[in-house]
């Protein structure tokens, strides 16, 4: 099947509006009523990718990298193509102000704008003059798991969550430690598998560098009205489960 008007959609791919529909296939010798597929969570992938190096200062150099598939890829390419590169770099100086007040953007590189059969990267660095939450010599890192709970406010639903298609994503954040910081506290791996999705956050430490990993996976389309008090309950424990930081001592 292929979508015409989906300009920045590869072929073998389709918009989300297209999958899991009914066609009418039209034959010499009759007709046809087809199920187009929905693709699995995996063709829909997104990957972000952070190295932070923190400086004795509490100064950072970071690079941060995303990895496009399936859905996503389509909408970054449109977003990348038809937005001119002044407000592309405006919109990546304002989103490093959420890892680092006061951030400033070194430079961006794309790959595989022009490619439809390759997927996307954005990659950009950028520097900050802090990173942490200071409590005395106690430093908390940001928060780098949570769920949007603002999902499951209400208390009973007349109609299902709906999700249109499936998706995956997944964030690596590896940071590196200089000689005046000890590791205070890591949080607990998390691992979770419901009905709805696939839920995973690893942390590790190794030397000087201290990595994350999470990756989500969803595995229905619909919350119907049924689930949904299960699925409130599900979903909010989770976010509270992985509501934890990272602390670091600084020695000096």
């Amino acid at each position: 099947f292929l979508d015409p008007t989906a300009e920045t959609c590869p072929f073998g791919d389709l918009p989300s509006g297209d999958q899991d529909r009914k066609v009418f296939i039209c034959k010499q010798d009759g007709y046809a009523i087809e199920d187009i597929p929905l693709h699995p969570a995996a063709h829909n992938l997104l990957t972000q990718e952070f190295k932070i190096t923190l400086n004795s200062d509490e100064t950072i150099a970071a690079q941060k990298s995303i990895f496009t598939y399936g859905i996503y890829d389509q909408a970054q390419r449109f977003w990348l193509l038809y937005t001119p590169p002044e407000l592309i770099q405006e919109s990546l100086k304002e989103k490093i102000q959420d890892i680092s007040i006061g951030a400033t953007l070194d430079k961006y590189e794309l790959k595989n704008l022009d490619n439809l059969n390759a997927p996307i990267v954005l990659s950009y660095l950028f520097k900050g003059p802090e990173y942490f939450t200071l409590a005395g010599k106690l430093r908390l890192m940001p928060q780098l798991t949570g769920l949007d709970t603002s999902l499951v406010a209400k208390d009973k639903r007349k109609y299902a969550i709906d999700f249109a298609t499936l998706d995956s994503k997944g964030t690596y954040l590896e940071l590196v430690i200089p000689d005046n910081f000890t590791l205070k506290y890591i949080p607990d791996n998390v691992t979770v598998d419901s009905p709805w999705l696939k839920f995973m956050v690893e942390y590790s430490q190794k030397d000087n560098r201290i990595s994350f990993r999470q990756n989500i996976e969803s595995k229905k389309t619909l919350v119907l009205e049924s689930e949904y008090p299960e699925f409130k309950i599900f979903f909010t424990g989770l976010a509270k489960q992985i509501k934890q930081r990272i602390v670091l001592e600084r020695k000096d």
